[in-house]
């Protein structure tokens, strides 16, 4: 072989080699490629499980999570589009709680929890595109996580709901509700609390329990046997115990209520529920007057009746002398009519709307037609009227109307002396009518006068005298002047002279109605309930 063959095998030789060189090289390069596409893929996958850990501990309310989450697979599975579907507790049933951009047919979707509730995702690829493997590949991976926050968010989502339930009961209660802290000190006073207590829940907050109720203060218990302290104690619930508490302006408030301690992470508490008893108090005295009352005034007209029916029936008596007789069980049948009548009417004022038939009419005539029932009923010579002729008409009830002016005339009649004169008053101002009337009798102690318009309730010098009554006439009257938009109230006489001065307004023809009357002189009644639409007794009983 020539030396020239010999050079061009050693190249052909190294040219073998180096190819066999660039080869190798070529294939190491694609394995460190694929190893570093590998760990790449690997570190991606690490990166949005931990983005994926990173939103899921972030936390949240469910649908701000369940977006944040669905967004980050979206973008990790190269989609156009995903929803994201829970399951409800106990059903079968689906709910979408987040959604990423148009959903379409053909989408792909994976179950992340196979036990209930579900969680399914939904994808749909870019048109003319696939799905990311390695992307899906890491929601499958992060699935338990997934789970798990989900049902977290949920479960916050009800406590949540639950919490502002509570609140919203706690807040809106009618009855006081204090919670302690396991040293006695208040952590929390609903509204009504701070109402019932007149003081703030800021300045409540921090202080002894004991000097924020005054339950010792109140007489009702000492600071040492204090129910919120036992039910801590002992951890036994309290279901009802009587007690008293300091009330805003400062008088003793009885209430019931009852007592529990809860315990919690290192705290211990306990709440009291108490319910303020004075309303229930004064329906218990009301019946209690209103047996004391109706019994006495049923007792006397029925021992007439029956002494004499009895004489009737074993005496052999004169004409003369059995009409007397006759005449006084009338009046007894007629004292026991007006009484059952009145009852009714206290039911139907306190049950029932009031249908007024308003018409114009002039205080002239409603002056007129009261001197005329008196005619018949005695005590028109004592009737003084002083009210101005010209006085402008009035838009009124004339029948109920007239009931007032009956009641309140014929209570000045029956507790003044007798032949001192009631004297009856008008004057017209800013649209109402004012009327008065004024007495020489007994008067209503100032103590007294916001109660006896309540129906039951008699002065107690009234109370104390042996003139009947049941307390109900002034009761009656009141409820008839406020379905007219007045005001009632009692008061001195302005010339200083003893008696009583009952004053009431009325509204002029034409004028506004849809609001109260002008205050007059005295302390204003309390608005009550609707007034009846039954008829009213005449007779009036009561500077009660």
């Amino acid at each position: 072989m020539s030396e020239r063959a010999t050079l061009q095998a050693r190249i052909e030789a190294l040219q073998a080699r180096a190819d066999a060189l660039h080869a190798r090289v070529e294939s190491l390069e694609r394995e460190r490629r694929r190893s570093f596409d590998e760990a790449q893929r690997e570190a991606d996958s690490l990166f949005a499980q931990y983005q994926l850990s990173q939103l899921l501990a972030s936390g949240g309310s469910l649908p701000e999570l369940a977006a944040a989450v669905l967004s980050e697979l979206v973008r990790l599975a190269g989609a156009a589009a995903g929803a994201l579907w829970l399951g409800a507790d106990g059903t079968d049933r689906l709910d979408c709680v987040a959604q990423v951009g148009t959903a379409r047919t053909g989408g792909q979707a994976l179950v992340l929890s196979d036990e209930a509730p579900q969680t399914v995702l939904v994808v749909w690829p870019v048109e003319g595109r696939v799905l990311d493997e390695d992307g899906l590949r890491v929601a499958q991976l992060a699935r338990h996580e997934l789970a798990v926050a989900f049902a977290g968010a949920r479960l916050r989502e009800a406590f949540e709901q639950e919490r502002h339930e509570l609140e919203a009961i706690v807040d809106g209660s009618t009855d006081l509700i204090v919670q302690v802290d396991a040293d006695g000190s208040v952590v929390r006073l609903n509204p009504a609390g701070e109402q019932l207590l007149g003081v703030s829940a800021a300045t409540a907050l921090g202080r002894p329990c004991v000097d924020v109720l005054g339950c010792e203060v109140a007489g009702a218990h000492a600071a040492s046997a204090c129910p919120l302290a036992e039910a801590l104690a002992t951890g036994v619930p309290i279901a009802y115990r009587e007690s008293a508490v300091r009330g805003a302006a400062g008088s003793p408030v009885r209430v019931a209520g009852s007592y529990a301690a809860a315990s919690g992470i290192g705290t211990a508490r306990a709440t009291a529920i108490l319910r303020d008893m004075s309303a229930v108090r004064a329906l218990e005295e009301l019946r209690e007057g209103f047996v004391a009352t109706v019994s006495h005034e049923l007792r006397t007209p029925l021992a007439l009746i029956r002494g004499y029916t009895e004489t009737l029936l074993h005496l052999d008596l004169e004409p003369d002398r059995q009409r007397a007789f006759v005449e006084r069980i009338d009046e007894a049948t007629n004292r026991l009519v007006s009484l059952v009548d009145q009852v009714l009417d206290v039911t139907h004022l306190q049950a029932d709307p009031l249908i007024l038939e308003r018409s114009p009419t002039t205080f002239a005539t409603l002056a007129a037609r009261l001197r005329g029932d008196l005619d018949v009923a005695g005590g028109a010579e004592r009737l003084v009227v002083t009210a101005p002729g010209d006085l402008p008409p009035v838009s009124v009830d004339v029948a109920r109307v007239s009931q007032i002016l009956a009641n309140i005339v014929g209570n000045a009649l029956k507790y003044a002396p007798a032949g001192t004169p009631v004297v009856l008053g008008a004057e017209a101002a800013d649209g109402w009518l004012t009327v008065s009337v004024d007495d020489e009798g007994v008067g209503v102690p100032e103590e007294d006068r916001s109660l006896v318009t309540e129906p039951f309730h008699r002065a107690w010098n009234v109370r104390e005298s042996r003139i009947p009554g049941t307390g109900l006439g002034l009761f009656i009257s009141r409820r008839l002047v406020e379905a007219h938009g007045g005001r009632l109230a009692l008061g001195d006489r302005p010339d200083g002279r003893p008696g009583t001065r009952v004053t009431f307004t009325l509204p002029l023809a034409g004028a506004e109605t849809s609001v109260a009357g002008p205050t007059v002189a005295g302390p204003s009644p309390r608005a009550g309930s609707p007034v009846a639409s039954a008829p009213l007794s005449a007779e009036a009983d009561s500077r009660d």
